[in-house]
Order: C-alpha cells, then structure tokens, then sequence
C-alpha cells in the first residue's frame, strides 16, 4: 500500500481555510448587496443660488424633480437652461460624495470600495465653474458645437433635377399619392 502524502490534519487545515474564504466571500457580498440597497435609495436635490430652480437626482443621475420659481420668467431661456444644467451637475456630484460614504462606511480599506469610489467620481464629476467674461455675465458651455455661428444662414432649396420627357417615374411634381401619372 502506497504511503498517504497528504496527512488528515492537513486537509482539515484546508478544510478550514476554504471555509474561512467562503464565509469572507458571503460576508463581503452581503456588505456590498446592503450598500447597493443603500445606494439605490439616494437622492440629492440641489438649490441654485438665487434659489429659482431647485433639482432632484437619483443615484443614477437621472433627473426625478425640477422645480422653478417666478424668477425664471425675468431670465433669458439660455439662463435658465445653464442653471438647471449646472444644478444637475452639482446633484450628481453630491452622489459620488453620498456613494462613497456608503461605500467606506460598508467596506473600509477594500479595494473594490476604491474601485467603485472612482467610478462614481469618474461618472459624476464636479460641475465645471463658469469663469466671468469680460462683461462681468457668466457664460457657460457643456459640448458645444464647434461651428456654432450665431448669424443666421440662407436656407436654399436643393435644386430639383429635370426629368427626361419618356420618364415613366415623373409625375409632373404631383405628390405619388395623387393617383397614376398623366401622360
């Protein structure tokens, strides 16, 4: 009979050590599924300064309220539209904030929590702070369009290429819907 390599005891120690990785690996799923729940229940609303547009995001990002005062109709529409933008922004941001709170607070020193942390950073930057122009107003732009020109263009229509006279398919400008073509 061939001499036993392996001892009981150390397949006990084995035993244990792949007990012991099994019950890490639940625990450390269970922390994770609870700071998800927590994660999935966030949201964060956000006020602009003169207080005319409050928004509320969830932890996806996604918009779930807007709300405008009075004030919005004495602002030209572009205003309104650079303040709700930057009030998103400045919500979405608050979630990485809130991600990782939950984040650490579930799983300190993991380095999945790092990971997840700069994720919810890389996803949710900061808003960008419009510097002052020149006029002392604040302009601010979120991917615009290079060849934006604000001066109006001509609107030509595309020229209309003559058909030959034993063209079965000219209908003489008649929509095809007016019925069979006149010969």
């Amino acid at each position: 009979m061939q001499a036993n390599w392996y001892s009981g005891a150390a397949a006990a120690e084995s035993m244990r050590e792949l007990d012991d990785a099994v019950e890490s690996a639940i625990r450390r799923s269970e922390l994770y599924t609870e700071a998800k729940r927590e994660i999935d229940a966030v949201t964060v609303t956000e006020r602009s300064p003169d207080g005319a547009v409050e928004v509320t995001v969830r932890s996806s990002g996604a918009l779930v309220d807007l709300t405008c005062t009075e004030l919005i109709r004495t602002m030209p529409a572009r205003q309104v539209a650079a303040t709700i933008r930057t009030c998103v922004q400045a919500a979405q941001s608050g979630i990485s904030r809130r991600v990782e709170e939950i984040l650490r607070n579930a799983a300190p020193g993991d380095p999945l929590t790092s990971e997840l942390v700069a994720q919810a950073h890389n996803a949710f930057a900061p808003p960008a702070t419009a510097a002052p122009s020149a006029s002392g107003q604040r302009n601010m732009s979120i991917g615009g369009i290079e060849d934006d020109d604000p001066r109006p263009r001509s609107r030509r229509r595309p020229a209309v290429r003559a058909r030959a006279a034993d063209d079965p398919d000219d209908r003489g400008g008649r929509s095809f819907l007016s019925g069979p073509a006149r010969g």
